[in-house]
């Protein structure tokens, strides 16, 4: 069995970030957490988790602006420094899984790695509410069954690699992997993505965030920047699909979304 290191960077998100730590834990995935000066206690939260699968809490600062180019930049020089075999990249809002029911995230690498290969491709599926919808962000990804299939293009979502292959995810804004020696898995796993909780949240989220200038020269982070609160209308249930049961793995992958659900009204 292979090891893996998740690293996970989170600002103000102590319950997205709790639940995914223990999730990743649960499947034997080691974990760092990047606390990027989070003021809701996040990193106090988290250190009942140190020892027990969380190796440690950084601290990336604040500049007053979000920076994905920052976040990846720490998760590079973290993971060089990791001792694992696999480095897997996630965020808060997200539940990484292997693609087969009963395997765990670490039994689907080591798989992947037995075959082979050096890199993992991670189909998104968005789970979002409906009208007057909310859920809690510890329990959403048990209680949120619908979602969507989202692929403007594969493969697209490169979360996990093999540390020593030379492997770079810092130029293509954490999504695909560059490097000569990139050989992908076979089979695509299971990323789930936990976007919204509300219509409320939606609003909370994105509305007035700004980015760091060097990430809007990089062209990152349009379809987000500058909403309006009409443009976060949550999708009605006939646009999406719904798992029979949370932990099930039967994704329906028929007609991929190409743009996220704020989108498809303008369309």
């Amino acid at each position: 069995m292979v090891s893996a290191l998740a690293i996970l960077c989170a600002r103000n998100e102590r319950d997205h970030a709790l639940r995914t730590i223990r999730l990743l834990i649960e499947s034997r995935i080691d974990v760092v957490l990047i606390d990027h000066e989070s003021t809701d206690g996040t990193r106090a939260a988290a250190a009942d988790l140190l020892g027990r699968g969380l190796l440690s809490i950084e601290h990336l600062p604040w500049r007053g602006s979000f920076s994905l180019t920052d976040q990846l930049r720490m998760k590079a020089e973290l993971g060089r420094q990791a001792p694992h075999d696999w480095i897997v990249h996630v965020d808060a809002d997200e539940w990484l899984c292997s693609p087969h029911p009963g395997q765990s995230l670490l039994e689907g690498i080591s798989a992947a790695d037995e075959a082979g290969a050096n890199a993992i491709n991670f189909d998104e599926f968005v789970f979002v509410p409906t009208d007057q919808q909310s859920f809690d962000a510890r329990t959403c990804h048990e209680a949120m069954l619908q979602y969507y299939f989202f692929q403007p293009s594969y493969p697209r979502l490169m979360r996990a690699w093999k540390r020593n292959a030379g492997l770079d995810n810092q130029t293509r804004g954490g999504h695909k992997l560059t490097g000569a020696a990139l050989n992908l898995h076979g089979q695509d796993f299971i990323l789930r993505h936990y976007i919204v909780l509300s219509a409320l949240h939606a609003q909370e989220k994105y509305l007035g965030r700004r980015f760091s200038e060097e990430d809007w020269l990089k062209g990152w982070h349009r379809s987000r920047a500058q909403f309006r609160p009409e443009d976060l209308q949550l999708p009605p249930a006939a646009e999406l699909h719904r798992l029979p049961h949370w932990a099930s793995k039967d994704f329906i992958k028929t007609a991929p979304r190409k743009t996220h659900f704020w989108s498809w009204t303008k369309a």
